[in-house]
Formats: C-alpha cells, sequence, structure tokens
C-alpha cells in the first residue's frame, strides 16, 4: 500500500530521512517530490524546503507496530496512574490522621476501599460520633479539605468520601422518606413545604425522589451554604374567600373573608429572609 507524508526540513535529503523514518521504511524505497522551497535573503542556499516523501508500506507491519507502541503507552499510564492513586490515598490518610491527633481521638481508626473513581474512608471506634456533626456538617466539611488535600499530588481528580459507620447510607434512606412523606402532603393539600438548608449531594436525593412524584416538583432557593429544597404542587391552592348567607349580607355584617394559603408564586417571588420565619421548616431529621 501506498502511504506519504509531508515534510518540512532544512533540505531534500533530510526531508526524505525524516520522512522514511515516520514511514517505516528505509530511505532507498522512498520516492519524493518537492512542493516549496524557500531560499534565505541573498544567498543561493536553502532556508527551508517541503517536501511530499511516498513509499510502499506493508499496512500490517506498520499497523502493529502502531499498536505496541500504543499498549506500551497505555501500560506506562496504566502504572503511572496506579502509582499516583497510591499516592493520593497516603496523602489523604496523614491528613485525617493529624487531624484525629489534635481532636484526641487517637482510638478511632481508618478502613480504605478503593474504586474506580476515587476511594472511600470509613471511621471506626466508639468517639466517631463528634466527626459527623449536625446532620453531618463536620463530616462534610472534612471530606472538602481532605480533597483539597490529596488532590495537590499530580494526576487526575481523586475522590474522596469520608463515613463513620453507615451514616451516609442512613442519612440517604431518611432524605428518601422524607421526601417522599413531603411531595405526598404536597400533592394532598396543594401546599408548598420548605426543606431544610441541605449539601448539593442531599438537594440531589429530594429532588431524585420529588420527580418521581406525579403532580409535584422541586427547585432549589438560596444561597450556600442556606440553599433549600421548594416541593411546590402543580396544582397549588388558589385564593378564595366566603361571604357568608345572604342573611348575613342583608344585615349589612361585611363578609368573612379566609386568609389565602401561600401559593407556588408566594414561595418562590416573596425574599427569603423575610419570610423564613413563617415558611414551614423541618429542622430536624430523626433516624
Amino acid at each position: 500500500m501506498l502511504k506519504e507524508v509531508t515534510i518540512k526540513a532544512s533540505s531534500v535529503e533530510e526531508a526524505i530521512e525524516q520522512g522514511a523514518k515516520e514511514l517505516g521504511v528505509e530511505a532507498a524505497r522512498c520516492t519524493h517530490e518537492v512542493l516549496e522551497t524557500q531560499q534565505k535573503l541573498f544567498s543561493k542556499k536553502l532556508k527551508y524546503v517541503v517536501v511530499k516523501v511516498m513509499a510502499e508500506c506493508d499496512t500490517e507491519a506498520v499497523e502493529e507496530e502502531q499498536e505496541a507502541e500504543q499498549d506500551t503507552l497505555d501500560t506506562e499510564k496504566k502504572e503511572i496512574s496506579v502509582d499516583n492513586r497510591a499516592k493520593k490515598v497516603e496523602v489523604a490518610r496523614e491528613y485525617l490522621s493529624g487531624i484525629l491527633s489534635a481532636m484526641g481521638l487517637t482510638s478511632v481508626t481508618m478502613q480504605v476501599k478503593e474504586d474506580e473513581n476515587g476511594a472511600v474512608i470509613t471511621f471506626e471506634g466508639d468517639a466517631v460520633a463528634v466527626l459527623i456533626g449536625h446532620h453531618g456538617d463536620t463530616l462534610d466539611s472534612l471530606q472538602y479539605l481532605v480533597a483539597l488535600a490529596c488532590n495537590r499530588v499530580d494526576g487526575e481528580y481523586f475522590r474522596i468520601t469520608l463515613d463513620c459507620g453507615n451514616y451516609r447510607e442512613r442519612r440517604e434512606e431518611t432524605l428518601k422518606a422524607l421526601a417522599a412523606r413531603l411531595a405526598a402532603k404536597v400533592k394532598k393539600t396543594g401546599r408548598s413545604q420548605l426543606l431544610e438548608p441541605m449539601n448539593p449531594y442531599e438537594r440531589r436525593i429530594i429532588h431524585s425522589v420529588v420527580s418521581e412524584v406525579p403532580g409535584v416538583y422541586s427547585k432549589s432557593k438560596g444561597e450556600e451554604p442556606n440553599r433549600r429544597v421548594v416541593i411546590l404542587s402543580e396544582t397549588p391552592v388558589k385564593n378564595y374567600s366566603s361571604h357568608g348567607s345572604r342573611k348575613g349580607q342583608g344585615s349589612g355584617r361585611k363578609p368573612y373573608a379566609h386568609k389565602p394559603e401561600r401559593t407556588m408564586e408566594d414561595i418562590l417571588k416573596d425574599d427569603f429572609k423575610e419570610k423564613e420565619q413563617s415558611a414551614e421548616l423541618y429542622s430536624k431529621i430523626e433516624f
């Protein structure tokens, strides 16, 4: 099979030699065609020459050689990747060990389990509850800091997840149950529900569950770290009033008006801080 490459060099001979090397054949087997020449100013010497080098190549042999080179590169890359992962895990362990020591939690141990995208580090011991914090705030903060520390090591981003006992799994189950319960309530009453502040991961859990309930949907409202999920009805309660009986109207009494329910538009348009105390909040989730 005839193959060709275009080479720019300082001479025709150099271009042929480079072209033969790229084609994987001897220079004697190559033919060439000069495409462009550029001479130096006020000189007969070449500044550069562009040459098309052609040769009959053994396609299978060339492909086998290219595949062998690629396999070598992949192996080297894999070895570097494994080495980088090991370094990142070691940095994470050392960083967390320092924090545990500073907190006086010398009896707490760490178990590391690696997966395709990163590693899960689980704390074990009698005093691990202090590492969780309010709704996992302390655990999330430690997770953010250790990710910054270990990813200073060269290589692709390495995800670190921290856990205590089975906290992450239990918290996820609790949030799913809460989302399902509130979504059913919103669907039944038409009244929107505003949840407590949550991190992005927990908000995604709520959104995922609500998306499976027909007749309701969810939005996030506010700024971090006080961003919350609002669950809303697709058919919210409309404002209404009762004017009483004809007898009441005839006697000159003013009709009694019910206080209108807060609609979806009320929640989304009202200033979040001004309405926070009047909103229906769920500030505590029990396991």
